[in-house]
């Protein structure tokens, strides 16, 4: 019987602390211009105890709101996860986390640096790229787990939902290297002294 009990002691255990490690709360999202008019992707960020590599799990649902006509669209993340925050993440600009008070989790657009509420800072993104979006307010969720709870877990009590503005240089088109600014200028300069020549020559 000592035996026995000693048996599902262990398993019971193990399963305390796996159930443990399968939690990785997500407490950041962001978004960067994805390079052509209308996408953007969208990163969410976990602390990640007890993890060494995270795969790709969950959707995040897209909805335009206050005039916006963007229809709630949803799609899987796909990007694969990475250790390094993407580039483009700015805190408090285009990254946002959630906070806390009371024992309770919230999304907080205005904090401007990560609060490391649970274990520590965000260490892992995963991404999924929208397309067909405009300029304007939207809300976004991530469902109760934002994920299916292997990695990615939202904090306990929060409905990993909130709203954030997408602006026009977020989702329009890449802004113009140097080089190709002067080229335009030189050729607009160009065609206005052509028409005042032409001009000149008429009169």
């Amino acid at each position: 019987k000592m035996k026995k009990f000693a048996f599902y002691l262990a398993v019971f255990a193990l399963a305390v602390v796996g159930s443990g490690l399968a939690h990785a709360h997500t407490t950041s999202i962001g978004f960067v211009s994805a390079g052509t008019p209308g996408s953007v992707t969208f990163y969410t960020g976990t602390y990640g105890p007890g993890h060494s590599t995270f795969v790709n799990e969950g959707t995040l649902t897209l909805t335009g709101i206050n005039g916006n006509p963007y229809a709630a669209t949803t799609q899987a993340f796909n990007i694969a996860p990475s250790g390094v925050k993407p580039t483009g993440l700015v805190d408090g600009t285009s990254n946002f986390y959630w906070n806390s008070s009371g024992g309770s989790f919230f999304f907080d657009p205005s904090l401007t640096t990560d609060p490391q509420i649970v274990s520590g800072p965000v260490i892992w993104w995963q991404g999924v790229t929208f397309a067909g979006l405009a300029a304007g307010d939207y809300s976004f969720s991530c469902g109760t787990t934002c994920g299916t709870t292997a990695t990615w877990n939202s904090l306990p009590g929060t409905t990993g939902a909130g709203t954030f503005t997408l602006t026009a240089a977020v989702v329009g088109a890449p802004v113009p290297e140097p080089g190709t600014i002067v080229l335009m200028g030189t050729g607009l300069l160009g065609l206005a002294l052509w028409g005042r020549k032409k001009q000149q020559e008429n009169s």
